[in-house]
C-alpha cells in the first residue's frame, strides 16, 4: 500500500463545503462479550456516545482503514479478515459547514480485551451487551447501527 494521504484541517474544511465524506464506523466484539462504545469529544457528535470510526484516507483499502480505526482509537488489534458488512447510513450534520457523511458499519472481533482510549477524541467507554444497553444519548448513525446488530 502507498502511504494514506490526508487533507489539513484547513484544506479538509474547504471539502467538507462540498464533498460527501467517506467513513467506517466498527462494532468491535471483545472476546469476553460484548461491543464498544465510546463517547465522543469532537464534532461531530460531540458530546455524545458513538462507535469508533473515522474517515477513509486517499490510498487506503476499506481493510487498511478498518485496521488504523481500531489502533488509533482503541489501540486495539481485530481480526479484520472476519468482518462483516452491516450496513451504511447517510449521516448530515449542522456542523462543520453542513458537513455530510456515508458511513459504512462493520463488524469486526478484537483479537484482546484491553483497550486504550484515543483520549484526543473520546473521554470514556463504556461495554454494552444487549439493545436495552445502548445509551440513550447516543448518535442517530450508531443507534441505527447497533439496532441492527442487537436484531440479527
Amino acid at each position: 500500500m502507498s502511504e494514506p494521504i490526508f487533507a489539513p484541517r484547513e484544506i479538509f474544511e474547504q471539502i467538507l463545503q462540498y464533498a460527501v465524506i467517506p467513513t467506517f464506523d466498527l462494532i468491535i466484539e471483545l472476546p469476553s462479550g460484548g461491543i464498544v462504545v465510546v463517547y465522543r469529544s469532537i464534532a461531530p457528535y460531540q458530546n455524545k456516545w458513538a462507535l469508533p470510526g473515522l474517515r477513509m484516507y486517499k490510498n487506503e483499502t476499506i481493510d487498511d482503514t478498518i485496521k488504523r480505526i481500531a489502533d488509533q482509537e482503541l489501540g486495539i488489534q481485530i481480526d479484520f479478515a472476519n468482518k462483516r458488512f452491516i450496513g451504511q447510513y447517510v449521516g448530515k450534520f449542522s456542523t462543520e459547514f453542513n458537513r455530510q457523511d456515508l458511513s459504512s458499519g462493520y463488524i469486526v472481533k478484537a483479537l484482546g480485551d484491553e483497550i486504550r482510549l484515543n483520549e484526543n477524541h473520546f473521554s470514556k467507554y463504556q461495554v454494552i451487551k444487549s439493545v436495552d444497553e445502548i445509551p440513550q444519548q447516543i448518535g442517530a448513525m450508531y443507534s441505527f447501527y447497533l439496532n441492527k446488530y442487537f436484531s440479527k
